[in-house]
C-alpha cells in the first residue's frame, strides 16, 4: 500500500517522517482539504505517468482521521468510502501522504485500514523531558554543545511547545555559525528577544483590546512563523491567571499571598491587574472556555489556521 497517515501535535515531527517518506521522489504534490476535496486528489492520484516516474501527493487539513461532527458527518463518511475505494486499486506510481496536525479517531474504518497495512505513524505529546532529550540530540548532531539549564530555558520559555523550541534552537545555531559549546547567556539573550517583543506584545495588545495594534502584531508573528497554537496558549494563560487573581481577591487574600501563590513578579501583577479594568468574572471565564474550544478545533484541523486568530482578535476587540 503507497497511502500513508501521519498524525502529530508538532510540525517537527510530522516534516521529519514526511521527508523520510518522500526520499528519492522529486515530483510532490499539495492540497489543503480546507480548500480541495478529495475527488481532486483521488483525481490526481490516479494519473499514470506514460514514463512511469513516482509521485507524491501530500494531503494536509484532511477531516477524514478526525472525530465527525454533525453537519460533517454525511460528506466525511462519502469521502472515506471514495478513498477505501481507491485504496483497492491504487496506483503503485502515486504516493499519498495524509497529514493530521493533532489528534485522530482511532476507531474509524479508513484509520484502521491504513494501520493494519504499518501505514499509520501516530506522534504522542512529549514530556518536556522527552523534549529536552530531543533537543540535546539536534544539538549533539550539529556538533554543538550545551548545558541542560540552557536546554531547560528554552523549553520553559517556549511553553514547552516544542516546535517553538525548536525554532529558538535553530536561531542560536546560525548566530554562532560553526560548532561551539553555547553559552547560557547567549540562550537567554537570543531566545527572550522573540519572545518578549514579539509575542508578549501582541498578547498584550490583544487582551487590551487594541484592534488595530493587534494586527499589526499578528501579521508580524505570522511572519516569524509562530504556530496559532502558541498565541492562543498565551492568551488563555493571560485570562487563566487574571481569573486567580479575581478569586483570590474575593477570597481576601493578601497581595503578597497572591504573588507567591500564582508565582507572578509585581511587574506582571501590576499589568494584570491593569488589564482586569475591561473584564468581570463571567467574561474571563467565558474566554477562557471559547480559547479551549479553538485549540481543540485547531489541533483536530476543524479550523482554518490562516483566520483563526483573526476571527478570535474581532470578536474580542468589537
Amino acid at each position: 500500500m503507497k497511502t500513508y497517515l501521519i498524525a502529530s501535535e508538532t510540525i517537527y515531527h510530522i516534516n521529519k517522517k514526511q521527508e523520510e517518506l518522500t526520499k528519492g521522489i522529486s515530483n510532490v504534490v499539495s492540497f489543503n482539504m480546507d480548500e480541495d476535496g478529495i475527488d481532486e486528489v483521488l483525481q490526481e492520484a490516479s494519473y499514470f505517468s506514460m514514463f512511469d516516474t513516482k509521485k507524491c501527493i501530500i494531503v494536509k487539513n484532511s477531516k477524514l482521521f478526525l472525530a465527525s461532527k454533525n453537519a460533517d458527518t454525511l460528506k466525511i463518511k462519502e469521502d472515506s468510502e471514495k478513498l477505501l475505494k481507491y485504496l483497492e486499486c491504487e496506483n503503485n506510481n502515486t504516493m499519498i501522504i495524509f497529514v493530521v496536525n493533532g489528534k485522530v479517531d482511532t476507531k474509524k474504518k479508513i484509520y484502521n485500514t491504513l494501520n493494519e497495512a504499518g501505514n499509520v505513524f501516530l506522534f504522542k505529546q512529549m514530556t518536556k523531558t522527552e523534549m529536552k532529550n530531543e533537543l540535546s540530540r539536534m544539538v549533539i548532531d550539529k556538533k554543538f554543545k550545551i548545558e541542560d539549564k540552557s536546554l531547560w530555558y528554552i523549553i520553559n520559555n517556549t511553553l514547552g511547545n516544542f516546535d517553538l523550541a525548536v525554532n529558538e534552537l535553530n536561531k542560536i545555531f546560525i548566530y554562532y555559525n560553526q560548532p561551539t559549546s553555547i553559552l547560557y547567556e547567549d540562550v537567554c539573550n537570543i531566545t527572550s528577544h522573540s519572545l518578549e517583543n514579539n509575542n508578549f506584545k501582541l498578547i498584550d495588545a490583544i487582551i487590551s483590546k487594541n484592534l488595530e495594534l493587534s494586527m499589526q502584531l499578528l501579521e508580524d508573528a505570522y511572519t516569524l512563523k509562530v504556530e496559532p497554537s502558541v498565541i492562543i496558549a498565551l492568551i488563555y494563560r493571560e485570562f487563566k491567571l487574571m481569573l486567580s487573581i479575581k478569586v483570590y481577591e474575593m477570597n481576601k487574600y493578601s497581595y503578597q499571598n497572591i504573588l507567591s501563590e500564582l508565582n507572578l513578579a509585581e511587574w506582571q501583577y501590576n499589568k494584570l491587574i491593569t488589564n482586569l479594568r475591561n473584564y468581570n468574572i463571567r467574561e474571563l471565564k467565558e474566554e477562557i472556555v471559547k480559547l479551549s474550544n479553538i485549540d481543540y478545533e485547531y489541533k483536530s484541523g476543524l479550523i482554518n489556521k490562516d483566520v483563526i486568530l483573526i476571527n478570535y482578535i474581532i470578536d474580542l476587540c468589537s
